[in-house]
């Protein structure tokens, strides 16, 4: 409510689940992993993907651009 007051009505909502644990992975790694994730987020059977690693910004700049 203090929220509202202050900022107005908010325009959209989200509840995001946060790992208690991140994994921390190099570049290699994450290359793997994202090609992984990719690979589940385009199955129709799959509808959610989670995960637990933490990647510099750097190095998951690089692997995104490409």
């Amino acid at each position: 409510k203090a929220l509202e007051e202050r900022f107005g009505e908010a325009a959209a909502l989200q509840i995001l689940w946060r790992p208690k644990l991140e994994v921390p992975i190099d570049e290699m790694a994450g290359e793997k992993l994202l090609r992984m994730i990719d690979a589940l987020e385009d199955s129709d059977d799959v509808q959610q993907v989670y995960a637990n690693f933490d990647l510099s910004e750097e190095a998951l700049q690089k692997l995104t651009a490409a």
